[in-house]
């Protein structure tokens, strides 16, 4: 699940390892260290599918695999089609604010009144050209 690595960037605590691993072939190979078992790195490291690769690599049939990557992609599809519909039921309401937000940061700000026009202007110029 790659949204765990957010977890970093929210709380200062967090640290992001992963261990070293190579895919080749659809196959993973992990790095070995003669004195440590296996590397561990820090940061992110992104493997498609390394759940699916790791699960062959620990000896599941490869039946349990393959049923696995198909409720993947049903899962997978379903949330695509939810994210379309929430962007268009919610497109609007997401403009609104971005628009509220822009005025609210000009109405604090500290420029002059033909800076502000400009800013107006420019803002509603990106309203009417769908940029915002």
């Amino acid at each position: 699940m790659e949204n765990l690595s957010e977890l970093a960037t929210v709380y200062p605590n967090v640290k992001i390892h992963h261990f070293h691993v190579d895919v080749n072939n659809n196959r993973l190979s992990f790095k070995v260290d003669l004195l440590k078992q296996f590397n561990l790195e820090d940061g992110t490291r992104y493997v498609p599918h390394y759940g699916f690769l790791l699960a062959g690599v620990a000896g599941l049939p490869s039946q349990v695999i393959e049923s696995a990557k198909s409720i993947t992609s049903r899962i997978k599809d379903k949330e695509v089609r939810r994210m379309e519909v929430n962007y268009m039921q919610y497109q609007s309401i997401q403009i609104a604010y971005r628009v509220a937000q822009r005025l609210i940061c000009l109405k604090y700000s500290n420029h002059d009144e033909a800076s502000i026009r400009e800013a107006l202007q420019n803002l509603k110029e990106s309203y009417i050209d769908g940029r915002l």
